[in-house]
């Protein structure tokens, strides 16, 4: 593809290349870069991508696209980098977006599993906080939404492979930073909202507001799947001319009438215009039944029938590191899950708790260079559905853990047991030590992650392989 052809649609202020220039590809890491490539240069908050450019000249980079230039070399001057990797990067791959329908899935909690539904009910192609499937590939994620070169590269993927559907989890950073630009969804499904990364948004009105930019991005014709039980119900539901409500109340289009809770998981019955449907979800979770509401709500908008789905998920369904359950032989049950804010363990434990006929023992940690407000309401969280609680690293990064722990004691209630150790793998041993039968461990925080981050590396580090070690080590 030649320059004059990757640069259509652009914003451009200035160009000092040839538009006939053949443009074999296109990177925004320089380790990525290839001989015959074009570069987005771009500053971040670490890096600055101006100090790697006579790095990607030796790797042969044909051209480079920025908000200012460097003298002596090929640029593309243009007002807005993060838009103009997006443009660029669709231009390059043929703008999949255009021969796909596209399901955005965001908000705080629940966004991962009501995406692996959807992918299982659409038979779709996936881009998730967990993992990328595209037909051709299926690789571990880095980020809950990829970088705007890597979604459009994925989408080619998808509709070569003849995947009519793709579900994208859509983050609130990736709104902001434009890594969804020049995208646009058949539906928006916005699962909850609560407090979470106010180290970034400084407020939850902030938060909110960078949330709301996806409802811009729906298609003319496009629709909403929202819960009509959020207390921010209100300010959605304006946002989209076609609302599909999911909720206990009557009022809402898929009504969550009765649920169920089995020793496998959710026995639930929906209202869908004025008719029961009866749902079973192999995973516990009384806000599962909401997140499993919002596919019935997709497939209702999109016409499609929900029964053959129905039955499928009956059979068996589970989600990498969300409410993932580990048997032990002693007759107590360990938990793994992603949920690391309030609102999450307060939903996660009081599920468990229903489900417990012994003790709940709950490992957890806050992330270190990052929100410190939600510290101690985690714990109080945490006592509030638990038993006995150890607290624990949990990506410290360049935080002292004994700062974090401060903030997290400020949350000490309800009298409950709580230990304070450093040392994750330790503290999943000494929970997994402590548990009788009957008793149930959650481990929260880190769920289908396989590392930890201490100081600026990333140390291997998964909680399911620690808790089978723990488990073995019991038997």
């Amino acid at each position: 593809m030649n320059l004059r052809d990757l640069v259509t649609g652009l914003k451009i202020k200035e160009i000092n290349a040839s538009l006939d220039t053949d443009i074999k590809g296109v990177c925004y890491h320089s380790r990525e870069c290839k001989k015959g490539f074009a570069y987005f240069v771009r500053k971040g908050l670490k890096y600055n991508g101006y100090d790697f450019v006579h790095e990607c000249v030796e790797k042969g980079v044909s051209v480079f696209f920025g908000e200012e230039s460097v003298e002596g070399y090929p640029f593309v001057i243009v007002e807005d980098i993060a838009e103009a990797q997006a443009t660029v990067s669709s231009n390059f791959y043929g703008n999949p977006q255009n021969s796909i329908k596209i399901i955005g899935v965001t908000g705080t909690n629940g966004k991962t599993t009501t995406a692996y539904l959807l992918k299982k009910a659409l038979n779709a192609g996936l881009i998730s906080t967990i993992e990328i499937i595209t037909g051709k590939r299926r690789e571990k994620a880095r980020l809950t939404t990829p970088e705007s070169t890597d979604i459009f590269a994925y989408l080619r993927e998808m509709v070569d492979f003849g995947y009519r559907y793709a579900v994208l989890e859509v983050s609130s950073h990736a709104l902001s930073l434009k890594r969804v630009f020049n995208l646009s969804f058949d539906s928006v499904v916005f699962t909850s909202f609560s407090r979470d990364h106010l180290d970034y948004y400084k407020t939850m009105d902030n938060y909110l507001n960078a949330k709301l930019k996806i409802f811009s991005m729906l298609k003319e014709g496009g629709f909403c799947v929202l819960n009509s039980d959020m207390q921010v119900f209100d300010n959605l539901k304006g946002k989209c001319s076609k609302v599909i409500k999911v909720g206990k109340n009557p009022a809402a289009d898929i009504v969550i009438q009765y649920i169920e809770t089995e020793k496998d998981g959710l026995s639930i019955t929906y209202k869908i215009e004025g008719k029961e449907s009866n749902a079973f979800l192999p995973m516990i979770g009384d806000y599962n039944a909401y997140n499993l509401g919002f596919v019935l709500g997709v497939l209702n908008g999109l016409n499609i029938d929900k029964e053959g789905f129905l039955k499928g998920i009956r059979k068996g369904f589970s989600v990498p590191g969300r409410v993932e359950r580990i048997d032990s032989e002693k007759g107590f049950s360990v938990i793994i899950d992603f949920a690391h804010t309030p609102d999450g363990l307060k939903n996660l434990l009081s599920s468990v708790k229903s489900h417990c006929e012994g003790r709940v023992i709950t490992v957890f940690g806050c992330g270190g260079d990052r929100d410190r407000t939600k510290r101690p309401l985690m714990l109080e969280a945490v006592c509030r559905y638990s038993d006995l609680v150890f607290v624990t690293a949990d990506n410290p990064r360049t935080e002292p853990l004994t700062r974090i722990f401060g903030d997290i004691k400020r949350g000490e209630t309800f009298n409950k047991e709580v230990f304070y150790i450093e040392d994750r793998r330790e503290a999943i041993f000494k929970a997994v030590e402590e548990a009788q039968r009957e008793d149930i461990v959650v481990v929260a925080g880190k769920g289908h992650e396989e590392y930890q981050i201490i100081g600026e590396k990333k140390i291997p580090f998964s909680d399911r392989e620690v808790v089978t070690e723990a488990l073995d080590y019991e038997s």
